[in-house]
């Protein structure tokens, strides 16, 4: 029979007496490293392709809820556990806004303790085998995209994803088309993208039925199971119809997420919330590709895009956040429930206790 494969469990614990005790109870199940700073554990987590990765809350400098949030940014595939001895209606709280997967608290017994690891490794192995995946991003013009979600592209990249950017129009009216084609292709080649530019109406996307013909075309070529689009709560007529278009050509894919351009609507109303830090400045500089719409139109000024983007992160922890509307995501756990929601249990953090909102 063949032995299983260990785990690979990053432990962050700057109380070096608990985290060896810890390690020795996970090590017949995994490899461990021990590291007593989010800071540490950052340069270690790009290292390794980790199963697990554990951790206080409170460490010294960068807290683990901080740490938990820049790791979920880079590598939102990886299982984290916050195992603390501070039982706190709050902390469970910031726990999951950052995106940590479970919360237990000090002390842990062996048995909760490895069943719990066990439920995350398998909750890692699934995210890995959804993220070998491919992107798209559609955009009604040359610029759309790289300003609605351009950092969560190059996040996707980062993680190894196959994304690609389909560009519907030549962008004349913003300019000469054969200068905005190579714009898009300078673009493209700095997020390391594949670009699929194509003309389906002139200035303007055309007739729904065309850009639906043209989108379905695209899908059977590169098969996503995520796309970006725009926003049916927009005041452009084309961002509009490549809505439509897009809802009605991918009836068959998962995960559809609505970005925010310049001319949405106040009734935009996301509910997801990608952290960007370490790509805000990368998305800028490929926003400067397109050299003669930058100084055309205000919308693409850097201190605006900044602003924006720190508008948005007051849901959240991070610097820089692109905010999305769900208009479809279906994860299914391996029993066939959804899996979308947080896995922290609020009532097992608290006892018996109930919060009023």
């Amino acid at each position: 029979m063949s032995t299983p494969q260990r785990l690979r469990i990053l432990l962050v614990e700057d109380d070096p007496i608990f985290a060896a005790v810890t390690a020795e109870v996970m090590r017949e199940r995994a490899l461990v490293r021990w590291t007593p700073t989010a800071e540490a554990a950052l340069a270690a987590a790009g290292e390794k392709d980790w199963d697990l990765i554990i951790t206080d809350i409170e460490l010294p400098g960068m807290s683990g809820l901080e740490l938990v949030m820049k790791i979920k940014a880079a590598q939102p595939h990886v299982a984290t556990l916050i195992l603390t001895g501070h039982r706190s209606f709050d902390n469970a709280v910031e726990a999951i806004r950052v995106g940590a997967d479970d919360f237990l608290t000090k002390p842990v017994d062996r048995p909760t303790l490895i069943e719990k690891i066990n439920e995350l490794a398998q909750l890692s192995a699934r995210r890995k085998a959804e993220s070998s995946s491919a992107v798209l991003a559609i955009g009604a013009h040359p610029d759309d995209v790289e300003v609605g979600c351009g950092g969560t592209l190059l996040g996707h990249v980062a993680q190894g994803h196959e994304v690609s950017v389909l560009v519907l129009t030549g962008g004349e009216a913003g300019g000469l088309p054969a200068e905005r084609a190579r714009e898009a292709a300078r673009a493209a080649e700095l997020m390391a993208v594949r670009l699929i530019h194509v003309n389906v109406g002139g200035d303007t996307v055309g007739e729904l039925d065309a850009i639906v013909t043209e989108i379905a075309r695209v899908l059977d070529e590169v098969r996503p199971d995520t796309i970006y689009t725009h926003s049916e709560h927009d005041f452009n007529q084309d961002h509009r119809s490549v809505h439509q278009a897009t809802l009605a050509a991918a009836a068959a894919v998962p995960r559809i997420f609505c970005f925010e351009s310049s001319s949405t609507t106040v009734e935009f109303q996301p509910s997801r919330f990608v952290a960007v830090d370490e790509f805000m400045d990368r998305k800028l500089a490929v926003i400067r590709a397109y050299t003669t719409h930058v100084r055309q139109r205000r919308h693409l000024d850097a201190e605006l895009l900044r602003a924006t983007s720190r508008y948005w992160s007051r849901y959240g922890q991070s610097r820089f956040v692109e905010p999305f509307e769900v208009a479809r995501e279906i994860t299914s756990d391996s029993d066939g429930a959804d899996a979308s929601e947080s896995r922290i249990d609020l009532e097992a953090v608290l006892g018996a206790e109930t919060v009023d909102a």
